[in-house]
């Protein structure tokens, strides 16, 4: 139950640090700072479960076994690993939140079909994800061009073939 509870206060901790970062300056590349936020909380978390075996008196931390420690590092990078990978979904608007912002605030007497399509834009839609691909290196213009670069090619490929995975399932 230590180990559950000193992963929590750490991710916990790790959000704080977070949130304190983006409300000071937005990074550019906010998933790389992201991974760096995790990481140190991470190294903190194990640092601590170590050097200060004392504080286990107090059932604030786990203890130095080396298997309460892997618990520890596990569970820690588990939701360290989803968040940052959903992460960009939260990062912009994606198309379906704002279909239904926009029903939403219309009111009880619906958003005109036409209206919708008025607001869906490639401004709106397509050039924030761009310009955060951009940002992280993932693309870059060449000649008037997007091109993956090698960060954007690897990505592709594991992404692609996570789909054909998928989609080779009879079940899927």
């Amino acid at each position: 139950m230590n180990v559950l509870l000193y992963s929590m206060l750490s991710i916990v901790f790790a959000f704080l640090l977070h949130f304190i970062v983006w409300k000071i300056h937005l990074p550019k590349q906010q998933t790389k700072v992201l991974c760096g936020i995790f990481a140190c909380t991470l190294i903190l978390g194990v640092f601590l479960m170590v050097k200060f075996p004392g504080l286990i008196n107090w059932h604030i931390l786990p203890g130095k076994n080396i298997f309460e420690i892997i618990q520890f590092f596990l569970l820690f990078a588990v939701v360290a690993v989803a968040y940052v990978v959903s992460y960009p979904a939260i990062e912009v608007d994606s198309p379906s939140l704002l279909i239904i912002e926009a029903v939403f605030y219309a009111g009880p007497g619906g958003l005109d079909r036409s209206r919708l399509k008025d607001m869906m834009s490639d401004d709106l839609l397509i050039m924030p994800r761009i310009k955060d691909m951009l940002s992280d290196k993932m693309i870059h213009m060449d000649g008037g061009r997007y091109k993956l670069s090698p960060k954007g090619m690897f990505m592709a490929r594991l992404f692609l073939a996570y789909r054909h995975m998928i989609r080779g399932a009879k079940e899927g």
